[in-house]
């Protein structure tokens, strides 16, 4: 098919036949890009390409999220250890979520039974993969669980058997050892030698049998009961497999997921896999959350049991941020930074001052910066207490004053709804949004220069990881003699720190006030400054 216009002109069974190559070629091109990752990761080509790492790269090259790269690039690595599977993606008899399903399935019985010898993590692979070519991804995970059941409760039977075997052969030596004290000195030692010897044959033997009934239990110690017959000392009193005995799928909690993911009307979805004690303390804790409420005159809660889980999460974290454990009184849920540019300060002229609301970098809600006068929506009753006036801009504007750290911008109402209960601290900013003063007559603490900082930089410098994962990092270094003010800090996530630190790149600070990055010669050989990554947003935009 040469055209998009094309498809209107193909009989029934030429459309059936097209899509059947397109997805083909879409399957062969999966396995060449995971390939690529895969090779690319291996040579450690990061640091050439000017990133920390390769899935950064291959993020902002190709414009999707850091977690689906990281993804990617694991299951590439993947692939290339398990050449079967990679074949059958390339040959089209599985698709890229088959493989992936396969991956994760993997990873979920070896942590079930880390002693799998490398034959039976084989035959994993090779029996989810065989699932794979005859039904969905969703069905090879089903798969992948009842394996990992099996083979935890396998490894567990192994384990209590091993630690029989043992204290029987402890008692049986402690006894033997009690006979032979009460015989005369010399015949004692030649009866004892020649029990002995018997006994370390019987030993032996028996340590064999049970090697090769292990083995063909499924599980690693078959291996391991050889080695010990081979080597003729051990026998079933052999040392016991070392740490706790493997623990049921169920508890284990290893095993544990919890992903939160965004959604195309913007909310989110929650999802996850947890063991039985997680579950247990989780149900626990929202009990006497999800209790009905009885309605004016007593109607009944029309809320669904759903409905009612969900909302005691809610007041659950809301609990949880205020620190107050179970009880109904707690603090406020914002701290709120009322931002007023200093012109305006200055200037007296009356207009009403405007306000946005983030998350600090505790987790709690906190309201920061009003923008310039010209582009920033007032914040009404929720930023500085007057009358709402109209916007000039949307929640899907850069200049937009209410944004949340985590989840982006939000509407005027929540604003108001957030910083109705809250603690408001006035920051003086100047006419580059430079945090000038915090609102306190103390002089700056090390949590004051924070927020500052999260004001000023909103996230890293060089790459816009979130502020709560960054570090304030001195522009000249502390041990050459630099200060920690808020003129030498930036704030850096732990990728981009090691970058400045160990891969030639370097911050500056300019004369608006921003820190900015000059990358190496090897990533630009004019080392061009680059603006603070929310600034390149806000300038794009």
């Amino acid at each position: 098919m040469k055209a998009w216009g094309d498809v209107f002109e193909l009989a029934d069974q030429d459309l059936v036949s097209e899509l059947a190559a397109v997805t083909s070629d879409e399957n062969v091109l999966a396995a060449a890009r995971l390939t690529l990752l895969a090779e690319i990761e291996r040579r450690g080509l990061a640091m050439k390409l000017g990133h920390s790492t390769v899935t950064r790269w291959y993020a902002r090259s190709v414009r999707i999220t850091d977690g689906s790269a990281a993804r990617q690039s694991a299951l590439g690595l993947w692939l290339t250890e398990w050449p079967a599977v990679l074949d059958a993606l390339a040959g089209s008899e599985i698709h890229a979520a088959h493989a992936s399903a396969i991956a994760d399935g993997y990873a979920t019985v070896v942590v079930a039974d880390p002693t799998l010898d490398q034959r039976h993590r084989e035959a994993v692979v090779a029996e989810l993969l065989e699932t794979a070519r005859g039904t969905t991804a969703g069905q090879v995970a089903t798969r992948a669980q009842a394996l990992a059941h099996s083979a935890a409760d396998e490894a567990r039977a192994r384990h209590q058997k091993a630690e029989k075997q043992h204290r029987e052969w402890e008692q049986e030596q402690a006894r033997r050892t009690g006979d032979d004290a009460g015989d005369d000195a010399g015949a004692g030692d030649a009866d004892s030698a020649a029990a002995g010897g018997g006994y370390s044959g019987a030993g032996d033997g028996a340590a064999g049998d049970g090697a090769a009934g292990d083995g063909a239990a499924g599980g690693g110690d078959g291996t391991a009961g050889g080695e010990g017959a081979a080597g003729g000392g051990a026998g079933v009193g052999g040392p016991v497999p070392q740490g706790p005995p493997p623990v049921p799928v169920s508890e284990n909690p290893d095993l544990n997921r919890f992903d939160l993911h965004p959604l195309a009307d913007d909310r989110f979805q929650l999802s996850g896999n947890v063991d039985r004690l997680m579950a247990e303390k989780l149900l626990t804790a929202l009990s006497p959350l999800t209790a009905p409420r009885p309605g004016p005159g007593g109607a009944r809660d029309p809320r669904s049991p759903s409905k009612r889980r969900a909302d005691a999460l809610d007041l659950m974290i809301d609990r949880h941020l205020r620190g107050r454990g179970t009880g109904a009184a707690g603090g406020s849920r914002a701290s709120v930074h009322l931002i007023v540019p200093l012109r305006d300060l200055l200037t007296h002229s009356g207009k009403q001052q405007t306000g946005s609301v983030t998350p600090d970098s505790t987790g709690t809600t906190t309201a920061a910066s009003t923008s310039d006068d010209d582009a920033a929506a007032t914040a009404g009753g929720a930023g500085a207490g007057g009358g709402a006036q109209k916007s000039t801009v949307g929640p899907g504007d850069v200049h937009w004053p209410f944004h949340l750290d985590w989840t982006g911008p939000m509407s005027r109402t929540l604003a108001e709804l957030l910083t109705c209960d809250a603690d408001l601290t006035p920051v003086i900013v100047d006419h580059h949004g430079v945090p000038l003063a915090l609102g306190r007559t103390t002089r700056l603490a090390t949590e004051d220069q924070r927020t500052a900082l999260t004001i000023r930089d909103r996230c890293c410098v060089m790459c816009g990881r979130p502020a709560p994962w960054c570090q304030a990092h001195h522009i000249a270094f502390w041990e050459h003699g630099g200060t920690t003010d808020l003129n030498n800090l930036a704030l850096v996530c732990g990728e981009c720190h090691r970058l400045v630190h160990h891969g030639h790149w370097q911050l500056a600070m300019g004369t608006d006030g921003h820190p900015y990055a000059i990358p190496p010669d090897t990533v630009d050989p004019t080392r061009q400054p680059i603006p603070s990554y929310h600034r390149r947003k806000q300038r794009a935009a």
